[in-house]
């Protein structure tokens, strides 16, 4: 839920004046693949230009929606990290972007055509600013994508018989 206040005041057609009021959004049908997309740049009128935001993001290898409508199916529905988009770089405009993906019980480094296998503590390199206030290096998960569970069952691909003789 989020407070609509000061500049960001809700417009009441029946007071006809700006009022403080609550927003919230509720998901109705729950998505296979949920994309998240983190606030990382911010257009600062003094500057006039966009920032970075490297705010500190912890973001859970499992995750369940709370804000589910009452009918919504399947509302208890679980989420798995399946993959990272992280951008590097200390600007918006200068920087590079890097994928990490889980592939089968592996956790893959995607950077152009290098592809490295690498540990899952990893991940928490890319939450942002730690919680003393600094930041190891300037990559920071930009969008994440998670993958209901029933779906990863449902999907699985037929694996070929290799017991069958040719």
């Amino acid at each position: 839920m989020e407070t609509l206040q000061a500049d960001q005041k809700y417009y009441c057609e029946n007071c006809c004046s700006k009022q403080e009021a609550q927003k919230r959004m509720r998901v109705k049908k729950l998505p296979q693949l949920l994309a998240l997309h983190l606030k990382r740049f911010k257009y600062v009128e003094q500057l006039s230009r966009y920032t970075k935001l490297s705010y500190r993001v912890l973001f859970p290898l499992e995750l369940r929606l709370f804000n589910v409508s009452d009918d919504a199916v399947n509302r208890d529905r679980l989420y798995d990290l399946c993959a990272v988009v992280v951008h590097c770089g200390s600007t918006p405009n200068r920087g590079h972007y890097i994928t990490v993906v889980k592939s089968h019980a592996f956790w893959l480094l995607f950077d152009d055509d290098i592809v490295d296998k690498i540990d899952p503590v990893t991940i928490e390199d890319f939450f942002g600013l730690s919680e003393c206030g600094v930041q190891k290096n300037s990559e920071s998960a930009y969008i994440l994508f998670y993958q209901a569970r029933d779906a990863a069952i449902e999907n699985k691909p037929n694996m070929p018989n290799t017991n069958a003789s040719i």
